[in-house]
Order: structure tokens, then C-alpha cells, then sequence
């Protein structure tokens, strides 16, 4: 259970993490066979049988896809391909190959794959948030599907008790910004000419990896230009880091010093180095969860909201919930949740068939302008998240908050190497917006994500009195584990940037 402690000073940033196929969870089909063909040693006759699986099981997805479009029936549908096709390309696999796939996967079971126990599907379908003494007989872990467990973390060292900020900004105002904090905190400001072309540079990389070595620091502050924050950018911090000693690992406690504007960066160091530390009694949680699926997983986020709020109950704090839906069908089914308000609820419900909402209702404002520490989950886009314009946060006061949020890209790049996102130029992110307007730190997304499973560890640590660089490192050091940080990205075109997370 999470503890509220804070008892030390927390290193306050911009903090995200960078969601990959490299980095993530083994999900349904053949294809993620292919992902993990490296750890399973697949031969080349198992990859290309595989191949060939995974382009029949497209080919009668989009064909499923595009037929029963509408139909209630459509995702159990797809969901059974996916199944079929995974258990197609296990049939390929030596016995030592599906000992190592249990390993990554969990136990191969062909009745669990395709079929949940009854008990499974009284669980998907509750809405009852149940404690660990409530469920007499547990669901299996994969009875919620992804996105519904919780990363495991551990102890990393760092090389060192340095500080050092790396940065290429070359606005006077950011430069004696920057020199400030590390003055601060007793470290050093290490200037690198580009930290967005830092991945194609190997001169560079290996002149920065050399001195970060010799200064040994616990804490590494990036502090990128605008346009130098993107995915490559990121990929290169956690190469950098993860390459000062033998092991995978990082090997500092790394945070992201960014803002909109050399005048935002200069007063994000201020609120830094004057930021207090949050004792129990100055916590002000508030939580929102978005209803917006049609499928199975339409309660999901508002689920993981309640998870959140009932913690705190437990810890003798109240945590509003702000549900927004926004789909009036969803309010139409028998089993929508009753969002009483003396159960903490503030709902924001649809005028409209589909709604997102251009502002937030008085209720939510109140509450949002009162906390200090907010959570969110639900689907995101550079301009939306949790079923509202990002715009409708604008009269929301962010001032010294912590934010834990689950939403794809709601610290997506304005400049990116994975995604064309030239068309989203204009629209504020999220993160951005929250930063600029007075968070001291936020947990967010550069494209899609795990949501919750990412989130609650993080904001676990930070509660148990972890600054937030190293419990970042220790989210980070899960999702890598011992498997080699990813190739960097092309920059590749795409037709809408539509995700979903929660």
C-alpha cells in the first residue's frame, strides 16, 4: 500500500518515459513472437513460417475489421485472430524456445490464451474496486488484459553524489538559469552543442559519456531546446546513462528540465529551488478517469481513478474523482457506475451523442484549482487528453503540483522522429501546458504508453519519500530490463496520431 511521506527533497522536473515495442510487454499475437525473436533465439526457417502468419492474420484483421465494423461482436472477434494466430506461431517453438516464452509471457496455456475462466470474466466485468483481502479467489494475472499490472521496481546505485545538467540551450536567459540550479545543488552545468542531434554525433556522445564518468553524478538534469526535445533525444539520455558502467542499467538518477520558453525554463528553476517538501498533512489528491471505449475496457480508467481515491481513503484523505464520459450511450447501459457525489465523484457527462469537452464543469475546476497532486487516466493526443481538450485545463492553477499521468502523448515532442506531427505544430501539449503554469513535476508520455502499470509505482516511490529522479530511474530500469535500449527512430509519416492509453 502507498505511503504519503515525502520526507526528503525531491529533484523536480519534467519527467516522461518513452514507450517502444522494444521495451514493451509481450502482447497477443504472432507478431510479438517476431518482437522477442532475439530472447527466443528463433532460427530463420521459425521467423520466416512466422512472417507468414503474422501477414495472413493482417490481411483477415483489416478483412474483420472493415466487415464488422458496428457490431458488438467485432473486438471478441479480432481478439480470437489474435489468439489463434499467437497459438499457430507457438506451435513453432522448440521446447527450450517455450520455456523461455513462459518466462517472458507467463505459462503457454491454449485454454487460458483463448478462453477466461468464469471467474475471469465476473472480474472484467465488475465495478467493484475489491482489496487484496476481498478476493477470495483472485483472477489469473491476465483476467483484465494489458495495461492493468504494475511495473516491478528495484534499487539501482548510481555511479556517483554529483549533479550535473546537461544542456544546449543558448538564450542567455536559460544559460544563467541553468548555471543557478547547479549552483544550488552544488553540481555544474555540462553544455552540449545539440542534444537533439546528439544520437548522430558520435564524438560528442562519447565526449559527454567520458565526462559524466569522471564527475560522477547521482542526479543528471537534461535540459533541452525545444526543438531538440524528441524521441531520439530521449533514446540518447537513456544510452549515455545506461553505458557508464558494465550493467544495462541507468546509472543516475536522470529528470527533464523543459518549458515552452527560455522565461518559463528560468522560472520552472526558480519554483525548483524554492520548492518545499510536502508533508502529510499538505496533500491534496485528486484523481480523473476517462469513460470513453465501447469495448470491454470502456470502465477501465474510471476503475484505475478509484483505485487511486480508495488508497488515499486509506490513508485518511479524501481524493475527489473527476469521471468524464464521453459517449451518452455509455450512460444509457445498466451497468454505468453511479458517480454519487458523497462518494467523492464529480462527473462530467455528455450533452452530445460524442462529446470532448471544450472546458471543465465548476465542480471539477474547484477541486482541480485546490490540489496539489493529480492523477489522470485515460486516452490521449497532442491536443487531447482524458476526454477534454487540452485547452480546457486553462484556467487550471498547477502551482507547485505533482502530476502522474497515464494518457498517451501528453508530453508528445513539437518536433518528433516516430510520428509526423507537423499538423500538431500549434496544439499544446499537455505537459507543456502544466509546466508552464506552475507544475513543479509531471510523469507523462512522448507517444503511447501502459498508463497505469507505469504510473502507480512511480507515484509509490515518490510517496515513500523517493526524489522523483530516482524513482524515475527505477520505473525506466523495469521497462529495460536486461534487453538492449532500442535503435533510433526514422521520422516516418502518419495519417492521424490517435492512441490510447489509460
Amino acid at each position: 500500500m502507498m505511503k504519503i511521506r515525502f520526507p526528503i527533497s525531491m529533484t523536480v522536473a519534467l519527467i516522461f518515459f518513452l514507450a517502444t515495442t522494444a521495451f514493451a510487454a509481450v502482447g497477443p499475437g504472432a507478431k510479438s513472437l517476431l518482437d522477442n525473436g532475439a530472447d527466443l533465439s528463433l532460427t530463420a526457417e521459425q521467423t520466416a513460417k512466422i512472417e507468414v502468419i503474422v501477414r495472413e492474420t493482417s490481411n483477415e484483421f483489416r478483412r474483420i475489421g472493415a466487415a464488422e465494423r458496428g457490431n458488438p461482436g467485432r473486438a471478441a472477434k479480432l481478439d480470437a485472430l489474435r489468439s489463434a494466430s499467437q497459438k499457430e506461431a507457438l506451435a513453432l517453438l522448440r521446447a527450450d524456445q517455450l520455456s523461455k516464452w513462459e518466462q517472458l509471457a507467463g505459462p503457454v496455456s491454449s485454454s487460458r490464451s483463448i478462453q477466461q475462466s468464469s471467474n475471469d470474466l465476473m472480474a472484467s466485468r465488475s465495478l467493484i474496486i475489491p482489496s487484496v483481502e476481498d478476493m477470495r479467489n483472485p483472477p489469473t494475472p491476465n483476467a483484465f488484459g494489458p495495461s492493468a499490472g504494475l511495473a516491478k521496481t528495484k534499487a539501482h546505485p548510481a555511479i556517483g553524489e554529483g549533479y550535473v545538467i546537461l544542456s544546449d540551450h543558448q538564450d542567455e536567459l536559460a544559460r544563467h538559469a541553468l548555471e543557478r540550479l547547479a549552483k544550488h545543488r552544488g553540481g555544474r552545468v555540462l553544455a552540449v552543442s545539440s542534444l537533439g542531434s546528439l544520437f548522430k554525433d558520435p564524438a560528442e556522445f562519447k565526449r559527454i559519456q567520458k565526462m559524466l564518468r569522471k564527475l560522477k553524478p547521482r542526479f543528471v538534469a537534461v535540459a533541452p531546446r525545444l526543438e531538440s526535445y524528441r524521441e531520439n533525444m530521449h533514446l540518447s539520455i537513456l544510452k549515455l546513462l545506461a553505458g557508464l558502467d558494465s550493467d544495462p542499467q541507468l546509472d543516475a538518477f536522470p529528470g527533464y528540465l523543459v518549458a515552452s520558453d527560455a522565461a518559463k525554463l528560468s522560472e520552472l528553476v526558480e519554483r525548483t529551488i524554492n520548492y518545499k517538501v510536502l508533508g502529510k498533512d499538505r496533500i491534496t489528491p485528486v484523481s480523473i478517469g476517462a469513460i470513453e471505449d465501447n469495448d470491454s475496457r470502456r470502465y477501465r480508467s474510471y476503475q484505475k481513478a478509484k483505485v487511486v481515491q480508495k488508497m488515499f481513503s486509506q490513508q485518511d484523505k479524501e481524493s475527489p474523482a473527476i469521471i468524464i464520459t464521453t459517449r451518452k450511450s455509455h450512460t444509457e447501459r445498466a451497468d454505468f457506475p453511479q458517480l454519487k457525489s458523497s462518494e467523492g465523484n464529480i462527473s462530467m457527462l455528455p450533452n452530445a451523442a460524442r462529446q470532448t469537452f471544450a472546458s471543465l464543469s465548476a465542480p471539477a475546476t474547484q477541486v482541480l484549482n485546490e490540489n496539489n497532486v493529480l492523477f489522470m487516466f485515460g486516452h490521449g493526443t497532442p491536443e487531447r487528453i482524458v476526454g477534454t481538450q487540452v485547452d480546457a485545463f486553462a484556467g487550471i492553477d498547477f502551482s507547485d503540483e505533482l502530476v502522474f499521468c497515464g494518457s498517451c502523448m501528453s508530453a508528445s515532442p513539437y518536433s518528433a522522429d516516430r510520428l509526423n506531427l507537423d499538423s500538431k505544430k500549434d496544439d499544446k501539449r499537455f505537459a507543456f501546458h502544466a509546466m508552464d503554469n506552475g507544475s513543479v513535476m509531471i510523469l507523462g508520455h512522448m507517444g503511447t504508453c501502459g498508463g497505469f502499470p507505469k504510473v502507480y509505482p512511480m507515484a509509490e516511490h515518490v510517496m515513500d519519500g523517493l526524489s522523483s529522479g530516482e524513482a524515475y530511474q527505477r520505473l525506466m530500469n523495469s521497462i529495460i530490463g536486461t534487453k538492449a535500449i532500442p535503435a533510433y527512430s526514422r521520422a516516418a509519416p502518419c495519417k492521424g496520431c490517435q492512441s490510447r492509453s489509460g
